[in-house]
C-alpha cells in the first residue's frame, strides 16, 4: 500500500479554477460592446447610437436645478441612494465649488436648489 500525504489525501494540491478570473473577463468585454456603437465615427455615417447613461451626480444636478430645487426624498428616488449617501454627494458638490441653498417649505419639508451662480 503506498504511502499517501496528507496534502494529496484531502486534494488540496489540486488547483480550482479562479471564479474571479472569469468574472472580469465577462465584465471586461461587456464594457467593450457599447463603446464600439458609441463611437462617433459611427454617428458621423448615421448609424444609430446607444445613448449613455446619465449619472446619478448628473441626476442629482438635475433636479437642484430646478426652481424649487430637490428634497432628499427626491433624490433618493432618483438615485437609489440612502439618505446619508445623498447628503455626502451634497457636500461633495459644495466641495466642488457648488453654491447650495437650504430652505424649508410650507410643509416643513426641507429641500435644496443650486444658486444660478453656482
Amino acid at each position: 500500500m503506498p504511502k499517501t500525504t496528507k496534502a494529496t489525501a484531502t486534494g488540496t494540491t489540486k488547483q480550482r479554477p479562479r471564479k474571479t478570473d472569469r468574472k472580469s473577463a465577462n465584465r471586461r468585454q461587456a464594457k467593450r460592446a457599447p463603446a464600439a456603437t458609441g463611437s462617433p465615427a459611427n454617428a458621423k455615417a448615421g448609424s444609430v447610437t446607444v445613448p449613455i447613461r446619465q449619472s446619478k451626480k448628473a441626476a442629482i444636478l438635475g433636479l437642484l436645478e430646478r426652481p424649487d430645487g430637490a428634497a432628499i426624498s427626491d433624490l433618493t428616488a432618483a438615485t437609489g441612494w440612502q439618505v446619508h449617501s445623498v447628503r455626502a454627494a451634497l457636500t461633495g458638490l459644495r466641495k466642488d465649488g457648488k453654491e447650495l441653498i437650504r430652505r424649508k417649505d410650507d410643509a416643513g419639508v426641507t429641500r435644496y436648489r443650486l444658486t444660478a451662480a453656482g
